[in-house]
């Protein structure tokens, strides 16, 4: 797991950006897919699209399931009350993606050791074989932090 700077600083060089704010519900999980896989189809990046797809829902779920408890939270210094959203940013160079995601959880995510019978707890483990690499930060004037992970073939 690496750190990496805020989601403007280190996208300024990636030709494709999109953006996409949800709210923490169980519904947002599909939506973050769906939106995934249109974006990378009109960017032409279907060969990673499966990939993209599946560690966008494991972050998104992770962030609703945050955010779902939180009452309220900071973004860019600006005090919201109640949960906060989900935050997704895609970014694509010619030939890989970046995806992010943030939440109003301050906790960082901990992979989990693997256990068979656990009913949750894989997700990060999956993110892992399915990306070059990953990390999280925390953004300045903000609570949350933002968990990201670079796709490549």
């Amino acid at each position: 797991m690496s750190a990496l700077p805020e989601p403007g600083a280190i996208t300024t060089g990636w030709p494709l950006r999109s953006y996409l704010e949800l709210g923490a519900l169980p519904g947002a999980v599909p939506c973050a897919r769906l939106h995934t896989r249109h974006v990378l189809w009109e960017w032409h990046l279907e060969e990673l699209a499966d990939a993209a797809e599946l560690v966008v829902s494991e972050l998104v779920t992770n962030g609703q399931r945050a955010s779902a408890r939180i009452t309220g939270s900071r973004y860019e210094g600006v005090w919201r009350p109640g949960s906060p959203p989900i935050r997704l940013w895609l970014c694509a160079g010619r030939r890989q993606v970046l995806v992010q995601v943030w939440d109003g959880d301050d906790r960082l995510p901990e992979p989990q050791g693997f256990d068979l019978e656990a009913e949750s707890g894989r997700g990060l483990l999956l993110v892992e074989s399915l990306c070059a690499d990953w990390g999280a930060y925390r953004l300045e004037g903000s609570s949350g932090k933002a968990v990201w992970a670079a796709i490549t073939p």
